[in-house]
């Protein structure tokens, strides 16, 4: 007795995406085949993508072709898809916009992050600037995305900020930058210098002895109430060398 072949009705949602694999088989007791409704779009073996940068030809068109089908003698022709794609200025336009009021910044930390709890904690660290919004771009590499320049001025003129215990650095983003080359491993910090006899307190001292511990970005003088001045330096040192504790200083004249 010979089994008849087993239809199989697939309902398809026009908005899903919808892959079936099937195999074809010569014989026909075990055959099965496939049928959809006319106004229902069916896709076998292949997978049915609305962005068509996504798009993966079939490797194997002409095994998936029926017998009886007159397509195999005469095959549609693949459609072309471009492997490079040059954009205009004016496609790109709203993302450079966004891009230019965004600040790029790292955790240094080995602990899990999570963007939710971040953008919460650094609201109130940052004082709530307007449209924060967090992207994160992947080694803990966060985009921080706002709404008003003088909030990110601010927050770059801070840097580094301290994140439950842990340095966040922050940078201006560059559109000619990758993120990935960024340097993360130095940060700014302000350094007191404090022993040096009143004819040594100079900028260009604080410039010099900075100089021995990273690169120098700013040296100042600092008043203290009582009219106590000292020389405070902002220097970049490396993150993963301990601050020193002490400089011996002497003139050899």
């Amino acid at each position: 007795m010979n089994k008849q072949p087993q239809i199989v009705n697939i309902p398809v949602n026009p908005s899903q995406n919808l892959t079936i694999n099937t195999q074809t088989n010569h014989d026909t007791k075990n055959q099965t085949l496939i049928s959809a409704h006319p106004h229902q779009a069916l896709t076998i073996n292949t997978q049915f993508i609305h962005d068509p940068r996504k798009y993966i030809p079939n490797q194997s068109p002409q095994n998936d072709i029926p017998e009886s089908s007159n397509s195999r003698n005469h095959p549609s022709p693949k459609p072309y898809i471009p492997r490079s794609f040059l954009y205009s200025e004016t496609e790109i336009h709203e993302g450079i916009s966004a891009c230019n009021r965004s600040i790029i910044g790292k955790i240094l930390t080995d602990k899990s992050i999570h963007v939710s709890s971040i953008q919460n904690g650094l609201e109130s660290i940052w004082g709530a600037p307007e449209g924060l919004q967090l992207q994160e771009l992947g080694g803990r590499i966060l985009q921080f995305f706002m709404n008003n320049q003088d909030d990110q001025d601010r927050i770059l003129q801070g840097n580094p900020w301290i994140f439950r215990n842990s340095w966040l650095v922050v940078k201006p983003w560059d559109r000619e930058t990758d993120i990935h080359t960024l340097d993360f491993d130095h940060v700014p910090v302000w350094i007191q210098l404090w022993g040096l006899p009143p004819h040594c307190k100079t900028k260009q001292m604080g410039e010099s002895l900075g100089a021995l511990m990273g690169k120098v970005e700013a040296s100042e003088f600092y008043e203290y109430p009582g009219k106590n001045v000292t020389i405070k330096i902002k220097v970049a040192i490396n993150i993963h060398n301990p601050i020193t504790s002490g400089i011996h200083v002497g003139n050899p004249i």
